[in-house]
């Protein structure tokens, strides 16, 4: 029983690694190299800050898209009276919780974030686990914003880094 507990915890470990490492594939040339048009319409400037994985404020979606990539999550909403659109990038994050149980709950943007409850039982703690139960520490992985930027019509209006 202890190591089927512990193979599944490994399996969903790795599945969520191999996801981290398929997600990342785009890069900004192979972005670039599908779409040469729409980076041939940009200005010179532009096409450069894109090179460099970088945006400014004017920027079109497209440049945006080219230089960042796909949004995770894009929500849309009003702003001193103004529609805009904000495009939402997120991470993987993997935490080892020795002795906690882990329950999904909904972040801000509708994400999720681990929310934690300890074991109530009278055992002492021993390092990653507590004897006799949880040999084996939790493995949770959740998502996490970890940038943003906005637009109102075609244009970015602004971005931002959020920090932990």
């Amino acid at each position: 029983m202890i190591l089927l507990s512990m193979y599944r915890k490994l399996c969903f470990g790795l599945v969520a690694l191999l996801a981290s490492f398929v997600a990342g594939c785009s890069t900004v040339e192979s972005r670039i190299k599908s779409n040469p048009q729409i980076y041939a319409s940009f200005s010179p400037a532009d096409q450069a800050l894109v090179r460099q994985g970088q945006i400014r404020e004017g920027m079109p979606k497209a440049a945006v898209f080219l230089a960042w990539g796909k949004a995770d999550r894009i929500q849309s909403g009003v702003r001193l009276g103004h529609p805009f659109e904000a495009w939402v990038y997120t991470t993987t994050r993997t935490t080892v919780l020795p002795d906690y149980y882990y329950y999904p709950s909904f972040y801000r943007f509708g994400y999720f974030r681990g929310a934690v409850w300890r074991h109530h039982h009278h055992f002492y703690s021993f390092g990653l686990y507590s004897y006799p139960f949880d040999r084996y520490p939790y493995i949770v992985s959740y998502e996490v914003p970890y940038k943003i930027v906005y637009f109102e019509g075609d244009r970015c209006t602004g971005w931002e880094y959020l920090n932990d």
